[in-house]
């Protein structure tokens, strides 16, 4: 090799390891933004992991740290950006089939052909640990986002019956539908994903197991003092119509219409018609958090529209921060505006530790309390025009106990919904084995 192409290899590689070098300090100032961390992700649309606190049993153990080493990496500042950057890279340089599975498969257990309470075990189930609200985020995301079936610019969530989770979930609500009986009215409503609303064919062909099955188990569980709306059967006869989104894990709209008036069936009113509501809002396009995740042409070419129906009653809510910052909102609000990946954030604020409806069109006193996940923002706009008061807690955000809360405020019912992958999880289940306590 000549002198001359030495000297050009060797500016090279200075140049390289220059560039290396000043990269990392980039990296490392970039990290050190402490003010500029972000405390949720948009495209993920869920809250990001908080700082851990600091006691002395977790600086001996070093989950501190590892605690510290979450934060740092899930709120390092620009993390949306890089993340999308990333995705479209691996799309443009990728394989990107029609026909995909995505994330790895679980071990489900087999569910019970008997069912009913006095079929099961009567060992005495170990109180679960509470779970933080790190944990909780970071479980039910991987439950969701873990195992996707895509085909044709659609995915669909798998799901995995966990038979001890299922069981601590039902005898959490048998529990405080109990302690409410006489004076508060439960309802559960246990919502299948989108692989539940395939063909039995295709369901089979997948693996994991068969919701309408694992929701026939869990009602089986309920005693006498909770009312169980069956949202399957009320959502498979419809199962061709658009009841969820393709490219978001929620359902839309028309899905939580259906079970809600499922609900309207077992308490026994009668339901609103969709024509009843004199306002409705359409925005679109949108690119929920399965695009966010797979970057998938199809879904771009194809997104979703989110449409929302005001009630006549109302569009007014209220809602406290966790840090008790009480904020005025709306139930449908205007998100034309807001990026492509925001459409269901229209519906009641999103997700609070703890929001209050008042409709001054219902002045019979009547109230209930609906404890939800997301899954639950789409179907509530439904109830206002049924309720003086609609109080609603997203059990993931707060450590209130709803029992006592529904003694104190008086609530006439009480409606658990969720979507099924969430209820028969062990965090969702232990949680809710806390808060009903």
């Amino acid at each position: 090799m000549s002198k001359k192409k030495k000297k050009i290899l060797a500016l090279y590689r200075r140049i390289g390891t220059l560039a290396f070098l000043v990269a990392m300090a980039l990296g490392c100032f970039v990290g050190a933004l402490f003010f500029f961390r972000p405390s949720t992700s948009t495209v993920e649309k869920r809250k990001l992991t908080a700082f851990p606190s600091f006691d002395i049993s977790g600086f001996l153990d070093g989950s501190f740290f590892s605690g510290v080493s979450t934060w740092y990496a899930d709120t390092y500042p620009g993390r949306d950006t890089l993340i999308a950057a990333n995705q479209k890279v691996q799309s443009k340089y990728g394989i990107e089939s029609s026909t995909q599975m995505v994330g790895t498969a679980k071990q489900s257990d087999e569910i019970p052909t008997e069912k009913g309470a006095s079929t099961k075990k009567k060992t005495k189930k170990k109180k679960a640990e509470v779970p933080t609200q790190n944990y909780l985020e970071e479980d039910m995301q991987a439950n969701i986002m873990g195992n996707l079936y895509v085909k044709d610019g659609a995915a669909y969530s798998m799901y995995y019956f966990l038979q001890e989770a299922v069981e601590r979930y039902t005898d959490a609500i048998n529990h405080g539908a109990d302690q409410l009986e006489g004076t508060t009215t439960v309802y559960s409503i246990l919502l299948p994903n989108q692989s539940g609303m395939l063909d039995k064919k295709t369901q089979a062909k997948l693996g994991g197991a068969d919701q309408e099955e694992a929701i026939d188990y869990f009602i089986s569980l309920y005693n006498d003092n909770v009312h169980s709306v069956d949202a399957y059967d009320a959502l498979w006869p419809h199962r061709d119509e658009y009841l969820y989104f393709r490219t978001d894990h929620h359902w839309t709209t028309k899905g939580a219409y259906y079970a809600y008036k499922a609900f309207c069936e077992e308490k026994g009113i009668k339901p609103h018609k969709l024509s009843y509501f004199k306002k409705t809002m359409t925005f679109e396009p949108f690119l929920g958090t399965f695009y966010t995740e797979l970057q998938n042409s199809e879904m771009a070419a194809n997104p979703d529209s989110v449409t929302a129906y005001v009630p006549n009653g109302t569009n007014e809510l209220t809602y406290w921060n966790e840090d008790g910052t009480e904020i005025s909102g709306q139930i449908i609000q205007d998100v034309s505006d807001w990026d492509e990946s925001s459409g269901y954030y229209c519906f009641i604020c999103g997700d609070k530790p703890l929001t209050i409806i008042e409709n001054p069109k219902v002045d019979d006193g009547s109230s209930c309390l609906v404890v939800k996940e997301s899954y639950g923002n789409a179907f509530i706009p439904f109830l206002v025009d049924h309720y003086s008061k609609v109080y609603i807690i997203d059990f993931r955000y707060t450590d209130k106990n709803i029992v006592d809360y529904c003694k104190e405020e008086k609530i006439d019912d009480l409606i658990i919904i969720n979507n099924i992958t969430l209820a028969g999880s062990d965090s969702v289940s232990a949680m809710l084995e806390e808060e009903l306590s």
